[in-house]
C-alpha cells in the first residue's frame, strides 16, 4: 500500500511538471521579488544616503511582508540623489523605490510547451518616492532655476482629498488609453502642499518676459509678438485684482504665446504651480522625507498586472508613511 501511495505522488508530480504552459497556469503562479540592476547615487553625502536607505528598506521590508507577487517577477530598484542644475536651494534629497513587475510567459520555442520566462520589460511599476513628484516637469523639493526657460510647474488638475491624502489623478501615459498611471501624494497636512499655485498675474509677467526675449532674438517677427505682448496688456489694464489672483489655467497649446485663460478642467489645459519652499519644516537634514509621492503604473487590459497592483495599493500604507514624515 505505501508503494501505491509512492507512485501515485510521483505521477501527480510528473503530471503537473510536465502539464502544458498556459496563461491563466502562469497568472497563477507564485512569483519572486528579485533585486534589479541597481539604481544610481549621485550629489548625496554619505551621511544623508545610510539615513535614505534606512527609510527605503523600513518601507519596502513592509511592502513585502504585506504582498506576494502572483504571476510575475517583482524587479525592486532604489535610486538617491539629485540633479543640482534641476534646482537651487534645496530642502530636501529626492531618493525613490521603484518595483518593476515582470510578467511570466509561456516559451512558445519548447517543444514540449511546459517552459516559461521572464518578461524583459514591462508597463507596470510602483514608485514610493521621498521629495520629489515626476509627471510635474518634476517638483522637487528645491525652487526653479533662474535660467529656467518656464519658470512654473504644469499640473493637469487640483489633488482630491480622499480619505486624508491627495489623490494627484488618473493619467495616460505616453497617450496611451490602456496604460494609466495613479498618482498620491502625502504631505504633513492635508491643506499644506509643497507647491503653491501660480496667478493669472504672475504667470502674464512670466509670459510677457518669454515674449521680449523672443522679440530681441527674432528682430524680424516684432510685430507678430508685439500682438500677444498687447493682449497681455490688456488683460492686466482691465482686469480685476481678483480675477488677477485667481489660478491662471491656460491650454498646452497656448503656452508660449498667450490667447486667454481657461476654466479648470477644460480638455487641453494646464494649472500653472511652482514649489512652495515654506511648505519645508526647518534644520531637517536633507536625508528626511518632507512628503512622499505614490504611484502605480500599469496596463489596465492586463488581468495580472491589475491583480498585482491591486494587491500593491493594499500593501501600502499611507498612515505609516505619514508617520515618517519630518524623521
Amino acid at each position: 500500500m505505501k508503494c501505491f501511495f509512492s507512485l501515485l505522488a510521483v505521477l501527480i508530480f510528473v503530471n503537473g511538471y510536465s502539464q502544458e504552459c498556459s496563461k491563466d497556469l502562469l497568472a497563477a503562479k507564485p512569483g519572486i521579488f528579485k533585486p534589479g540592476m541597481g539604481g544610481s547615487i549621485h550629489n548625496v553625502t554619505a551621511t544623508d544616503l545610510a539615513k535614505e536607505k534606512a527609510v527605503l528598506n523600513t518601507i519596502f521590508n513592509k511592502i513585502k511582508g504585506a504582498y506576494s507577487p502572483t504571476g510575475c517577477e517583482a524587479n525592486y530598484n532604489f535610486v538617491f540623489g539629485k540633479n543640482l542644475n534641476a534646482g537651487v536651494n534645496w530642502k530636501a534629497d529626492p531618493y525613490y523605490h521603484s518595483l518593476y513587475l515582470l510578467r511570466f510567459l509561456c516559451d512558445s520555442h519548447d517543444p514540449n510547451h511546459i517552459k516559461y520566462y521572464v518578461d524583459v520589460e514591462t508597463p507596470t511599476v510602483m514608485t514610493v518616492a521621498a521629495n520629489v513628484v515626476y509627471g510635474l516637469n518634476t517638483l522637487w523639493a528645491a525652487g526653479i532655476p533662474s535660467d529656467d526657460l518656464r519658470e512654473y510647474l504644469k499640473l493637469d488638475r487640483r489633488p482630491e482629498l480622499i480619505d486624508g491624502y491627495l489623490y494627484m489623478g488618473d493619467f495616460p501615459m505616453n497617450n496611451n488609453s490602456t496604460v494609466r498611471e495613479l498618482v498620491w501624494m502625502i504631505t504633513y497636512s492635508p491643506d499644506s502642499l509643497p507647491f503653491s499655485y501660480v496667478s493669472r498675474k504672475e504667470y502674464l509677467g512670466m509670459e510677457r518676459k518669454r515674449l521680449l526675449k523672443d522679440m530681441k532674438d527674432s528682430p524680424s517677427e516684432v510685430r507678430y509678438f508685439q500682438g500677444f505682448i498687447d493682449r497681455i496688456d490688456q488683460y492686466l489694464s482691465s482686469s480685476s485684482a481678483t480675477e488677477l489672483n485667481e489660478p491662471a489655467c491656460c491650454m498646452w497649446n497656448q503656452e508660449e504665446r498667450f490667447e486667454n485663460f481657461v476654466p479648470e478642467g477644460t480638455q487641453g489645459s494646464f494649472i500653472a504651480v511652482k514649489p512652495n519652499l515654506s511648505y519645508y519644516h526647518k534644520n531637517l537634514p536633507l536625508s528626511s522625507p518632507q512628503f512622499f509621492s505614490v504611484s502605480f503604473k500599469y496596463a489596465k487590459e492586463e488581468p495580472v498586472f491589475v491583480k498585482n497592483i491591486e494587491a500593491l495599493k493594499k500593501a501600502i500604507d499611507f498612515n505609516e508613511l505619514h508617520k515618517m514624515l519630518g524623521k
